[in-house]
């Protein structure tokens, strides 16, 4: 049976993922052209008897990036018809069971805390073991690409290859644990609206910052001596372009179009290297301005309220509830101890 696009949920470790059910069928070669939706053509059959064949397939779109959990039931081969991922980089996150990707000469086993990476251009198939259930994170490699740029403030020139295995590391598995939860939330929002497309591309940004910054790649030693230094070039240009305007409206579009990266890539740099957006981090040097005008008062009558509409803050209580937050005391308070010191 050919099922498509009925509304289904994605269960993974706990959360109920709200999704579309792309592909329900029990039948061998019908699977095969089910199965291009993910893997392109490709080449699907069973390797022998024993559990029931049902290939399952329900998808989350977040843009360049989504959510496909799919099953086979029976023991099952599937290998690409060009032999490779066409255009894409999968992460692999096993529910039950287990399987085994082949890349290249390498043979990655699969099974529930055992993940893996697979990168386009390198040969692949899965040998799916009956019972294997997997969610799989699909990223555009093309918009990889751009994040990259966005990250280490250089193009790339050559393609980039992550090691299959995923490093046994209980920090990157909470990352992708709190990748499972953004996504979670993100399904939840309308299909087309303003606030689903904002929110995916966000979204997608997370799910390419861990993926080029904690994972195992042949340019990773590009951020590690980055990482030893001074921070990316876009990310500098970016703090250098907003600390000048402390005093005037910016917006996103403007950084990045200042720094000549996409907005997508300027938020992933600052993503991996200050774990905040640009124009967050920005409110936070505007605070801290707003601080150090508090705490020396240049005249005798200066308010909270000359101070806040000097750094951009339009108003007041919203100034001072961010400046609570961010120093835990008011605006007024830093101001009458300024006055008598």
């Amino acid at each position: 049976m050919r099922v498509s696009s009925l509304p289904s949920r994605i269960e993974f470790a706990g959360h109920r993922i709200v999704g579309l059910r792309l592909a329900d069928c029990r039948d061998v070669d019908q699977s095969n052209e089910l199965s291009a939706r993910l893997f392109g053509s490709a080449r699907m059959r069973r390797l022998r008897a024993g559990g029931a064949f049902h290939f399952t397939h329900d998808h989350v779109p977040f843009g360049s990036v989504s959510f496909d959990r799919m099953s086979w039931g029976a023991h099952t081969l599937l290998v690409p018809k060009a032999e490779s991922l066409p255009g894409y980089y999968l992460v692999n996150l096993p529910i039950c069971g287990a399987a085994r990707v082949r890349q290249d000469s390498h043979v990655q086993p699969l099974a529930h805390g055992t993940c893996g990476v697979f990168s386009p251009l390198r040969t692949f198939e899965i040998e799916a073991y009956e019972g294997f259930d997997h969610l799989l994170v699909r990223i555009d490699a093309a918009f990889l690409a751009r994040a990259w740029q966005g990250i280490s403030g250089r193009p790339l020139t050559a393609p980039l290859f992550f090691d299959p295995a995923m490093p046994d590391s209980p920090a990157l598995a909470a990352s992708w644990m709190s990748l499972v939860n953004l996504g979670e939330s993100v399904a939840r929002l309308p299909l087309g609206t303003t606030a689903r497309e904002y929110a995916q591309s966000a979204f997608a940004a997370s799910v390419a910052s861990v993926l080029l910054t904690q994972h195992p790649h042949n340019h990773r030693f590009l951020l590690e001596s980055d990482s030893k230094g001074a921070a990316p070039r876009v990310v500098r240009l970016a703090e250098e372009f907003m600390q000048q305007r402390l005093r005037e409206p910016v917006t996103a579009d403007e950084v990045s179009a200042a720094c000549g990266v996409s907005r997508r890539s300027l938020f992933a740099a600052f993503q991996a290297h200050h774990a905040t957006g640009p124009i967050a981090w920005l409110r936070q040097r505007r605070l801290d301005a707003a601080r150090a005008l508090l705490e020396k008062p240049a005249r005798g009558d200066l308010r909270v309220a000359d101070v806040a509409l000097e750094l951009g803050f339009f108003h007041v209580g919203e100034f001072a509830a961010a400046y609570g937050r961010a120093f835990g005391e008011t605006p007024s308070v830093t101001l009458r101890r300024g006055r008598l010191g």
